[in-house]
C-alpha cells in the first residue's frame, strides 16, 4: 500500500507534464467559486432555485478547465490580460496599506501643480518641499 502512495505523486507529476497548471486565473476562478459556494449556502435556502449553485460550479469548472488545458500559449495570454487588469489596483492596495502602515511617522499629500505623492515626517514643523517630478515648491505643515 505504501508504494501506491510513493508513485502517486510521480503519476500525478506525469499527468501535468504539458498542462497549464494552477496560475492567477485559475486561482480567481476557484476564489469566485468558494464565494457563490458560500453565498449558496446562506442564501440558497432563501431563493429555492440554486442559482448560487450553479454559478459556482461554472467558476470551479473554468478553473479545472484551466489546469488541465494543454493550450499554454492561450491560457498564459489571458492570464497576462488578468494580471494587467489586476495590476493597477493591486499597486493602489499596496500604496494605501503602506500610507496606513506609517501614518503616525509620516504626513502624505498630493503636489498642487502635478498630482505627485509626497510625503514629510510628522512634528517636524513647517517644511519647504520641492517636488521630485515638477520640481514645484510646497509649504506644508507637518
Amino acid at each position: 500500500m505504501s508504494n501506491f502512495f510513493n508513485n502517486l505523486g510521480h503519476k500525478l507529476a506525469t499527468f501535468m507534464m504539458g498542462r497549464n497548471g494552477v496560475d492567477t486565473l485559475a486561482q480567481w476562478s476557484i476564489g469566485a467559486g468558494i464565494v457563490f459556494m458560500i453565498l449558496d449556502f446562506l442564501f440558497g435556502p432563501l431563493m429555492g432555485n440554486g442559482f448560487f449553485s450553479l454559478i459556482a460550479m461554472a467558476f470551479l469548472l473554468y478553473a479545472c478547465f484551466r489546469m488541465y488545458s494543454k493550450n499554454i500559449a492561450s491560457r498564459a495570454l489571458e492570464n497576462a490580460k488578468l494580471q494587467a487588469f489586476i495590476r493597477g489596483p493591486q499597486a493602489k492596495m499596496r500604496t494605501l496599506s503602506a500610507h496606513f502602515k506609517n501614518r503616525k511617522t509620516t504626513k502624505y499629500f498630493k503636489c498642487a501643480q502635478c498630482g505627485q505623492s509626497l510625503s514629510v515626517p510628522k512634528g517636524k514643523g513647517t517644511l519647504q518641499v520641492t517636488c521630485p517630478k515638477c520640481g514645484a515648491k510646497t509649504k506644508i505643515k507637518s
